[in-house]
């Protein structure tokens, strides 16, 4: 399990499970203070571990950054109170400095939660 460095992400303790060029899977524990009303995973916390999939899945790719993220379109499946939820996060280039990634949010259980798509901007590639 490696930690991510950021100050965000280390507020709600997300953590890389796996990373490889082209793919990063990013892992999120189940806390009371990231749940709705109803005891489920919030919406927002999805969209959170959605972005930072994204972002640390360009990074196997294109390491310099930064990222800018343009456009997140989140498509919620179900609900989830497992005890981990994760981001699948799968990067292609587009054209120019945009990118899209492709993410998927599944729990324990392997039930998708969300599906995720997310266009990005490298400000400073070449």
């Amino acid at each position: 399990m490696e930690k991510i460095n950021s100050p965000y992400e280390s507020l709600l303790d997300m953590y890389i499970v796996e990373k490889k060029e082209g793919f990063c899977k990013i892992g999120l524990s189940y806390r009371n203070e990231l749940t709705n009303p109803h005891g489920n995973f919030h919406g927002g916390v999805i969209a959170s571990v959605v972005n930072t999939a994204t972002v640390q899945g360009l990074r196997t790719i294109f390491p310099q950054g930064p990222y800018l993220t343009v456009s997140l379109e989140i498509r919620y499946k179900d609900n989830s109170k497992a005890s981990e939820i994760f981001a699948e996060a799968r990067p292609t280039h587009l054209k120019g400095k945009f990118f899209k990634t492709d993410v998927k949010v599944l729990d324990t259980e392997n039930k998708i939660i969300a599906e995720a798509q997310v266009k990005s901007f490298l400000p400073k590639w070449k």
